[in-house]
């Protein structure tokens, strides 16, 4: 039995290095400029290994945008639930995020957006893997705004639209970003932001 659940674990890792090397492949060439050949050779799998593991070039797409979440709402949340300051905590993570959109990183822009923009217009899956994105995204700053509120911290109102407004603001400045905004700008838009909460 050791032996068949350690024969289980590098398939599922083999997949999730290939999902992320896919990412890649999606965020600098998006999804229609993703070709099959390309995907191929950014993945190391075959043509056959490929469709066996994921279907479709949309589930690879899935596969990934599922990694590139899971890591971001991850990071996120550990840096929103840091003992303390809520208010501090929030302005971290945005900081994290203003960063993030500056320079050759900002230029990049985020493959959720990216994918949003380009294939969640049209397509229901995407739609509804990025908006499950966003909602996440706005029910973790909800939580940390509603623990500063309740520290005094952070002035009254409904945690869910405060939350909802700094993941437009977080959205906006990886939109901006692409255009090469420096980070000391994008500061800025992080202290008119915590404004907000005061």
């Amino acid at each position: 039995m050791a032996n068949q659940s350690g024969i289980g674990r590098p398939r599922e890792f083999e997949l999730d290095v290939a999902a992320r090397d896919a990412m890649d492949v999606f965020w600098d060439r998006g999804y229609e400029g993703a070709s099959l050949p390309d995907l191929i050779e950014g993945t190391g799998l075959s043509r056959g290994s490929l469709y066996k593991a994921f279907g479709d070039k949309k589930g690879l797409l899935l596969a990934a945008l599922d990694l590139y979440m899971d890591k971001g709402l991850q990071i996120t949340a550990e840096l929103l639930a840091e003992p303390g300051s809520a208010k501090a905590a929030i302005r971290s993570s945005l900081l994290r995020l203003a960063a993030l959109s500056s320079g050759d990183l900002g230029r990049r822009g985020c493959l959720i957006v990216a994918m949003a923009t380009e294939v969640g217009t049209h397509d229901p899956d995407i739609a509804e893997r990025t908006g499950r994105m966003f909602r996440r995204l706005q029910q973790l700053y909800a939580g940390a705004i509603a623990r500063g509120q309740a520290d005094g911290e952070i002035a009254a109102g409904d945690a869910q639209v405060l939350a909802h407004f700094l993941v437009c603001q977080i959205q906006g400045m990886r939109v901006l970003g692409k255009t090469g905004v420096p980070e000391a700008e994008m500061i800025a838009i992080v202290d008119t932001a915590m404004r907000i909460l005061d």
